[in-house]
């Protein structure tokens, strides 16, 4: 007997979830909860086509629509609500955010200003910020996108942005905290990772604060232990290491290399951080990756003479400078100034003439640059050669008149012989 009173028990039970099941099937709010957007259709469609829907069922219908992907059909539900009322926050806000997701943005953002006067949520918030920066207004997208964050944090889309506006503004501190919290908001992608990058390039972040610190285990360059970028072993302590913070480029390089293999934006972060780091062979490394996609890119040949540069190779930087010039790569400020750093480094490894010649350089592409003029007189000087020392001492008297040091400048002239009783 008990075996068969189970059975009738259990049978009852069944019944009585299909029932339950069958009766929530008729309920498009419960289809909806349920996320059963199909059902949801089948069961509101007939009413909205006979005209019998009322307004919170077309909007559930509308907003079913929109998680099957079928947009248009959203549209033309929300439409007919808008007919009925005006006012509907809801309506316009699914609206303006159909036709934005369609490219309309100017025509979405009539609906959402109307939605937003009539309700100040986070979501259209959100969509007026999207909208606005979609049609080239980043002042008003920062407004919008800010007060969406500041009523919600959870919706990773708003941080991003915002941190996309700051980079474009050459903000790459601001860029990064809401970089930053778009990542504690959940979002991992290539993209969050390149743009973090590109925050920290603006900052000169190219390695994190340097740490040393014991490790369980072996480790390699540019392995990332804890958080942390492994950049040696520490020379004659086993099992210390040189390691690098993650807020810099060389930790979202990684990122990125490891999200998107083919990136160019990765191996020029990478090589970047490298070369800040001091290891030059793994700089070298990232540089060779990068000038394969992009040999004659402005960052790639920048990259490149500041590698030569790290290296002290001043005969292929003398070379790599040339042809940036006659590439039109550099424009002539900043190939003069690359030039008179490499004359800096050679003075002070004691190789003047190198230094001249390199200074020489610069005067040819920046003339009257009074630095470049000051240098070449004082190494001119400093080396014995009176009479080029005099050509520029006078050169700089005629061009700098007003200068701060006019009267030393004028006495060097006149002991070098070259000025004679105050005038040229």
């Amino acid at each position: 007997m008990r075996p068969k009173s189970c059975s009738l028990v259990t049978v009852a039970l069944w019944l009585c979830l299909v029932g339950c099941a069958e009766a929530q099937e008729t309920d498009p709010v419960k289809a909806y909860a349920r996320a059963d957007y199909q059902r949801v259709v089948e069961l509101l469609a007939p009413k909205y086509l006979a005209r019998q829907a009322n307004i919170q069922q077309r909007l559930i219908l509308a907003r079913a629509y929109l998680h099957l992907q079928r947009p248009d059909d959203a549209l033309g539900v929300l439409k007919s609500v808008l007919a009925t009322d005006r006012e509907n926050p809801e309506a316009n806000r699914l609206t303006g955010r159909v036709l934005h997701e369609k490219g309309k943005h100017a025509e979405a953002l009539k609906f959402l200003k109307q939605a937003f006067r009539l309700k100040q949520d986070p979501a259209t918030a959100s969509l007026l910020g999207r909208c606005y920066h979609a049609l080239g207004q980043p002042t008003k997208a920062k407004v919008h996108l800010e007060q969406a964050l500041q009523q919600d944090v959870r919706d990773p889309t708003n941080s991003l942005l915002l941190g996309r506006i700051c980079l474009a503004r050459g903000l790459g501190a601001l860029a990064e905290k809401y970089l930053l919290t778009a990542e504690e908001a959940g979002l991992a992608s290539a993209e969050l990772y390149g743009l973090l990058g590109q925050a920290y390039l603006r900052q000169r972040k190219y390695v994190g604060p340097v740490l040393v610190r014991r490790l369980s285990k072996p480790a390699q360059r540019g392995d990332v232990v804890e958080g942390q970028v492994v950049l040696a072993p520490l020379e004659g302590v086993a099992g210390r290491y040189k390691v690098c913070t993650r807020y810099c480029a060389l930790y979202e390089g990684l990122r990125l290399l490891k999200a998107s293999p083919d990136s160019a934006d990765a191996q020029f972060m990478l090589t970047a951080g490298w070369l800040a780091a001091g290891d030059a062979n793994l700089a070298a490394r990232g540089l060779a990756l990068l000038r394969r996609k992009e040999p004659h890119s402005h960052r790639a040949v920048d990259l490149q003479v500041r590698l030569l540069m790290a290296k002290a190779d001043y005969a292929a930087l003398d070379r790599a400078l040339a042809e940036a010039v006659r590439t039109k790569v550099f424009k002539p400020p900043r190939a003069s100034d690359l030039y008179c750093r490499a004359a800096a480094m050679l003075r002070a490894a004691g190789r003047r003439d190198q230094a001249v010649a390199m200074l020489g350089k610069a005067e040819k592409l920046s003339p009257t640059s009074g630095p470049i003029l000051r240098s070449l007189a004082r190494l001119h000087l400093a080396s014995g050669r009176k009479d080029q020392a005099r050509g520029y001492y006078a050169r700089l008297v005629e061009l700098f008149p007003d200068a701060a040091d006019i009267d030393e400048l004028r006495n060097t002239l006149r002991i070098l012989g070259g000025e004679k009783g105050g005038a040229l």
